[in-house]
């Protein structure tokens, strides 16, 4: 199941000892139950248009953002609709060129024009985050393809300061050894992981979101 509790200080990733387990811990009844729809699924080559994180996350989210949210993304794609369709405005970056290209040509589909979808390459994230206002987003999402030079917990230091008061900020894969960091800082937020098994890949993963003190 999933917790909620103070951060105190960073975690200890551990080892994963097999494809049921993340760097911390093996996958939990919850995981578990949701893990014949995500084998069939995966079997069918039937991909869901929705965030590529852990299902529990996503239905933890859908409860919780407002139609009147702002999102900043830092990874677009299929979660890029869903997003849109939740909240009042998004805001995306996108390193990739196909992937831009398609979550573009998919937003106009369906007629979805709250989004703001930039293409830029991975090493002008930080930079672009830095020129927006603080604390002036419900909703961060830290879930790119990194680049040697840049890894996702650069992109957070600026990313963090961009959540408004009693908002949240999303890290997957949050259980990896190298996100360490994102614990120290983000001590006095609240964390709560979700662990599972995401849309078509066979191994435990985990998604952690934290809440901005107010």
């Amino acid at each position: 199941m999933a917790s909620e509790v103070p951060l105190r200080g960073p975690h200890d990733p551990g080892t994963r000892a097999g494809r049921f387990h993340t760097a911390r811990e093996p996958m939990p009844l919850s995981g578990w139950v949701r893990y014949p729809a995500a084998w069939w699924r995966a079997r069918r080559g039937d991909t869901p248009e929705r965030p590529w994180i852990v299902p529990g996350a996503i239905g933890f989210l859908g409860r919780r953002i407002r139609s009147d949210w702002s999102v900043l993304e830092l990874g677009a794609g299929r979660s890029t609709p869903w997003f849109a369709r939740r909240a009042a405005h998004v805001l995306s970056f996108e390193d990739n060129e196909f992937w831009a290209d398609e979550t573009r040509n998919r937003l106009q589909e369906l007629g979805l024009a709250n989004v703001k979808l930039e293409q830029l390459p991975v090493e002008g994230f930080a930079g672009a985050i830095d020129g927006l206002p603080g604390a002036s987003f419900d909703l961060v999402v830290v879930d790119f393809l990194e680049a040697p030079a840049v890894t996702r917990i650069d992109v957070l230091k600026p990313a963090l300061k961009r959540v408004r008061p009693d908002g949240l900020l999303l890290l997957d894969d949050s259980d990896r050894p190298g996100y360490a960091e994102a614990f120290e800082l983000l001590a006095g937020w609240r964390f709560r992981k979700f662990v599972g098994v995401k849309d078509g890949w066979p191994e435990a993963c985990e998604t952690g979101v934290f809440r901005r003190p107010q």
